[in-house]
């Protein structure tokens, strides 16, 4: 019995593989090679967060520029599209993305994953290549920086950093990037009032706020020395009250 049950696999095993081969569509195989440089660029955003004492920087962004290959589908303007994590303390990271080729009416695609060691990649993609279905598998090399994009680039030729990494889950802090502030609370004891001002002092100590009065009447009732919570909003670079109440 458990030898029909091995024929019977092995039978199965040999109808897949005929199968597949049967919708197999691309076999016949030509080794290329590419040297690129997408160094413009576009659109390029960059946050830093500090983990666990560790500065790292994401960066997302378009470059430009061109490839130059005897291959008709590897040779042309190129746009790259990338996501690089990168810790600065460490000088190690890594780069996902994918790239565009246009080559006269062909048009090759392909996403790509790198090792980052000290602004040298090395990675590897895959894509498509040619009107006809082709498929494009090779080594993707160079020199990466968040502000010169891919320099000194290779496809399927030259030398990367033969290097893997591990990351592991780490506290980060600070990831927000920083915005202007439009909006002013203060609580605490009026130093000045008038019909075009009031100065506020803070409870906790901090420098004086003031801020223009649109209208004597939002302060109508309010007097030195008053207890007020005071709110203000930036209008064309000024801080205006909003409103101020007395605080019993």
């Amino acid at each position: 019995m458990k030898r029909l049950i091995l024929i019977a696999a092995a039978l199965s095993a040999l109808v897949a593989a005929s199968a597949a081969v049967a919708h197999l569509k691309t076999g016949d195989v030509t080794q290329v090679s590419a040297t690129l440089s997408a160094a413009t660029a576009a659109n390029v955003q960059t946050r830093t967060v500090t983990c666990d004492g560790q500065t790292i920087e994401i960066t997302l962004g378009r470059y430009t520029g061109t490839a130059t290959s005897t291959t008709t589908e590897l040779n042309g303007a190129v746009d790259l599209f990338v996501k690089s994590t990168y810790n600065t303390t460490k000088k190690l990271g890594w780069v996902d993305g994918w790239l565009k080729l246009r080559a006269s009416d062909r048009r090759t695609r392909a996403s790509f994953t790198a090792i980052n060691v000290d602004g040298k990649l090395d990675g590897w993609l895959r894509g498509s290549a040619s009107h006809r279905g082709g498929l494009l598998f090779g080594s993707l090399a160079g020199s990466f920086s968040k502000t010169g994009g891919l320099t000194d680039g290779t496809l399927g030729t030259g030398t990367g950093a033969n290097a893997a990494v591990i990351a592991k889950r780490v506290s980060c802090n600070g990831a927000k990037p920083t915005r202007p502030s439009v909006f002013l609370f203060v609580r605490g004891s009026v130093d000045s009032v008038s019909a075009t001002a009031i100065t506020v002092k803070p409870k906790d100590g901090s420098a004086n706020q003031t801020c223009t009065v649109k209208s004597a009447d939002q302060v109508k009732g309010i007097d030195a020395n008053d207890q007020v919570e005071m709110s203000c909003v930036q209008v064309a670079g000024v801080w205006t009250l909003a409103k101020v109440r007395e605080k019993h």
